[in-house]
């Protein structure tokens, strides 16, 4: 019996790593749940922020207009000094609106 007493410790620890395998596996799911949390919410702020762009530029685009209309030009100023440019479409005065 002296003899199989190696045998069992071995027996022993082999039986016991599916159980390390099994926790070592409960603790990476558990920092991969928390990582895709973080990406997650990494993902909706960069998807606002594109919305929040589009906003953003579609009401420049609605100040530049109310400038030129009302021949604003201290609404020109301000789209000036935060780095806008109004580019008015070239008139053709021979047109007079009047195509051909």
């Amino acid at each position: 019996m002296a003899g199989r007493a190696p045998v069992n410790i071995l027996l022993v620890i082999l039986a016991a790593v599916p159980l390390v395998f099994t926790v070592v596996d409960f603790v990476l799911a558990q920092g991969n749940h928390s990582l895709s949390a973080e990406v997650e919410q990494r993902q909706r702020l960069i998807d606002q922020n594109a919305q929040l762009a589009r906003v953003n530029q579609a009401v420049m685009r609605q100040i530049a207009i109310a400038a030129i209309k009302n021949q604003d030009s201290s609404l020109r100023e301000l789209l000036s000094r935060n780095g806008i440019t109004i580019n008015l479409p070239p008139t053709n005065p021979a047109d007079d609106g009047k195509g051909r």
